[in-house]
């Protein structure tokens, strides 16, 4: 029904998410708003994080102002608000902490098997988030071709499930796989500070 017209806002998003869950046990719920906050006189933002702590799911608050924005630009306004939902990328050298501890193992790790120590070095030098809606298939098999050419993707965006986001931070890179992604990409710098690749598709003038 319209939620616009119900005398509690909060009652009836709760009720709609709580048959949600029921139906379809899902990770996260996303809200997207399609109106501005003064035509519809409802505040997603404020009403989210109680109905998050009712049902146990998180809800991420997607703002498309206009129904022809929420149907072509929806996939870019929903990634841009679940960055913000990412958590922040700490860098830890564990593998030199394991070194320390255990240095009779690695040395004899390295000289059972360079060819191994030299690619899990060359594919543990920077971290690489990749952001984009596409099926699970097709990104396992980008996956396996970027680490083919030693190039090892830390996390995607989205991902299979809410609490496996990636961290997000200044020395991680990020790379768009689908075209229309400008405004993801701009949250990606501006909020988290990553390093966006630049290339002429899918986010460029030829994308």
């Amino acid at each position: 029904g319209d939620i616009s017209a119900q005398l509690n806002d909060q009652k009836e998003l709760e009720r709609i998410c709580l048959r949600i869950k029921n139906d379809r046990n899902p990770s996260v719920i996303v809200w997207i708003g399609t109106c501005t906050t003064e035509i519809v006189k409802m505040d997603l933002e404020g009403i989210a994080p109680k109905v998050e702590k009712q049902i146990g799911i998180p809800i991420v608050v997607a703002r498309a102002n206009g129904l022809d924005y929420a149907f072509t630009q929806g996939e870019d306004t929903v990634l841009a608000a679940m960055v913000h939902r990412c958590p922040e990328y700490k860098h830890c050298n564990t593998n030199r902490k394991e070194q320390i501890r255990k240095p009779h193992q690695f040395a004899m790790q390295k000289f059972a098997n360079k060819e191994s120590t030299f690619e899990q070095s060359q594919l543990t030098r920077f971290n690489l988030v990749l952001f984009g809606s596409l099926p699970s298939s097709v990104a396992s098999q980008l996956s396996l071709e970027l680490k083919r050419q030693s190039i090892s993707v830390s996390g995607w965006l989205p991902s299979q499930k809410y609490s496996e986001l990636p961290g997000l931070g200044e020395n991680v890179y990020v790379c768009g796989v689908n075209p229309f992604l400008s405004r993801t990409a701009t949250t990606l710098m501006r909020r988290k500070r990553c390093q966006l690749i630049g290339a002429p598709f899918p986010i460029g003038p030829d994308g």
